[in-house]
C-alpha cells in the first residue's frame, strides 16, 4: 500500500513540476554565491524560474570535470541535455526548488553538506547537496570579462601594515592601465548534484 502511494505521490509530482511559482523580486535580489545557503537559494531561484544558465552558474569546478567525463565535453549545451535527462528519469528533482534547509554539516574549511527537505502534502522528500569553496580572481577591460583563474586565496590575498594587499597575475600583453576591474574573492559552488538520502525500505 505504501509503495502505492509512493508511486502516486511521484507521478503527481512529476505533472506539478512545471507549475512552480516563480520565484520573488527578493529572490533575485539575493543571487549569489557568498555562503554555502546563498548558492543552494541561488539553485532554487534559477529552478523556479528554468534558467539552466544560472543553474549551470552554481556548479563547482570539480563537478564540470566530472561531467564532462561523462559527457565527453562539458558546456552550457552538454549541461542542458544532461538536466533535461535528469528530469526526465527523476522529475521530483525540480522540486528542490521549494526545499527548506533543515541542517548545515561544516565538512572541512572548503567544503559544506545542506541537509534539506522538501515537504509536500504528497510527500517529503530529504537529499544533501555538498558545496565546495573556490578561491578566484578576475580581471576586466572596458566592461569584458578578459582573464580569470582559480587561486588559493592565501596567494591571493596579503595582510600588509595594515591594510589587505591582493596581487593577481597581469597576463603578458595587459598593462594594469588597460584593467577596468579586478575581482577577487571566495564562492561556494554545489560539488554533489542534488544527491538522495535513502528513506526507509518498504515492508
Amino acid at each position: 500500500m505504501r509503495a502505492a502511494l509512493y508511486a502516486a505521490g511521484v507521478c503527481a509530482w512529476a505533472l506539478l513540476a512545471g507549475c512552480l511559482a516563480a520565484p520573488t523580486p527578493e529572490a533575485w535580489l539575493a543571487v549569489g554565491f557568498r555562503t554555502p545557503e546563498a548558492t543552494f537559494r541561488t539553485f532554487q531561484t534559477a529552478l523556479r524560474s528554468d534558467q539552466a544558465q544560472l543553474e549551470y552558474l552554481c556548479l563547482g569546478t570539480d563537478f564540470k570535470r566530472r561531467l564532462a567525463r561523462e559527457l565527453g565535453s562539458v558546456s552550457l549545451l552538454g549541461y542542458l541535455e544532461y538536466r533535461r535527462e535528469l528530469f526526465r528519469a527523476q522529475p521530483w528533482l525540480k522540486w528542490a526548488a521549494t526545499a527548506e534547509i533543515r541542517e548545515v554539516q561544516r565538512l572541512s574549511e572548503h567544503r559544506v553538506r545542506l541537509v534539506a527537505e522538501v515537504d509536500t502534502w504528497l510527500h517529503d522528500e530529504t537529499f544533501a547537496v555538498e558545496l565546495v569553496r573556490e578561491d578566484f580572481w578576475e580581471l576586466y577591460v572596458d566592461g569584458q570579462r578578459r582573464h580569470d583563474d582559480l587561486a588559493s586565496w592565501r596567494g591571493l590575498a596579503r595582510e600588509r601594515e595594515g591594510a589587505l594587499s591582493v596581487s593577481v597575475p597581469l597576463p603578458e600583453g595587459l598593462s594594469a592601465a588597460e584593467v577596468s576591474e579586478l575581482r577577487a574573492g571566495r564562492e561556494w559552488k554545489v560539488d554533489a548534484f542534488l544527491e538522495v538520502a535513502p528513506g526507509p525500505a518498504d515492508p
